[in-house]
């Protein structure tokens, strides 16, 4: 089995064909040229296809293309040509994309009926990986598109954290951090996709393991424009363990004496029997506030 994360070498060797590395990783498929398309320069893997010849990549982690940018690329694609050519691979009669997805979307834009094809012997963990690996070095892909990606990587290949995270170039807690998006909710994860919310926010509601609180922190952090700093703390107040309910029944005398205790120290005081013995709390807010129970305890 061939060792795609060497692909993280990036894609200027995929295409450039200088390196004997990624030459072994994707080798060159000795095509038969059809009538509807022509080589170029001599080279037997670089061709001009119609349009209709090629279809997406199944394996692209994109979901979304911002139509401005496609439109901004198709005008630079009528002034100066497409410089860096569609990389595909031959597929039930077909051209299946492995990179430039994009680059096809703003040749249609822009009119195109041919563009030039480099088409390559790839294998469909290489497709998703190549795909992830161009959208992360030239338009990024928002954070979900690239949990769910990272998340496929992992799965075809059956590879560790640290073994995806070589792959495409990344630090394996950027990619854990990443991958822990798959654990939200959906409504959460579409907050993420549009930029509603941030990484940060995300990260923070991952603590709050009640799906209906998380959704309503959530919804407050739409609706008030709460800050990351502000949701780590409700979210670390709604993870914290429910306190212990009080006994059903408590001892009259003792009651008693803690209300009139609270009473005459202006403050909470707790008393608590245990068999022959008990605790005495008595609660303080500031420095200020301990002075004066200390005096009331003629203690100053």
């Amino acid at each position: 089995m061939k060792d795609h994360r060497r692909l993280g070498l990036g894609l200027e060797a995929l295409l450039g064909g200088a390196s004997a590395k990624a030459d072994a990783i994707l080798e060159p498929e000795a095509v038969s040229v059809a009538p509807a398309a022509a080589t170029r320069n001599g080279h037997p893997d670089l061709i001009e296809a119609d349009l209709n010849e090629l279809r997406p990549n199944p394996h692209q982690p994109r979901s979304e293309f911002d139509e401005a940018d496609l439109r901004s690329l198709a005008d630079s694609i009528l002034k100066t040509g497409m410089l860096q050519p569609i990389v595909a691979r031959r597929r039930d009669g077909m051209l299946e994309i492995v990179a430039g997805e994009r680059r096809m979307r703003a040749a249609r834009l822009a009119g195109l009926s041919r563009v030039p094809v480099m088409v390559r012997q790839v294998d469909d963990a290489a497709m998703l990986q190549v795909a992830l690996i161009e959208n992360l070095q030239r338009r990024d892909l928002n954070p979900i598109e690239k949990a769910r990606a990272f998340r496929r990587l992992m799965q075809m290949n059956q590879w560790s954290q640290e073994e995806a995270a070589e792959a495409v170039g990344l630090a394996r807690p950027t990619v854990s951090n990443l991958l822990r998006l798959n654990e939200l909710a959906s409504d959460v994860q579409e907050a993420v996709a549009r930029g509603a919310i941030t990484m940060g926010h995300a990260r923070a509601l991952l603590g709050v393991t009640n799906p209906s609180a998380r959704i309503q922190l959530l919804r407050r952090i739409l609706e008030e424009d709460l800050s990351v700093r502000a949701v780590e703390a409700l979210a670390a107040t709604q993870a914290k363990p429910a306190s212990k309910p009080a006994p059903a029944t408590q001892d009259a005398h003792l009651a008693d004496l803690e209300r009139r205790l609270s009473q005459h120290l202006s403050t909470k005081v707790e008393i608590t029997s245990r068999g022959k013995g008990g605790k005495l709390t008595i609660h303080w807010y500031s420095n200020e506030h301990f002075g004066q129970v200390m005096r009331k305890l003629g203690m100053s």
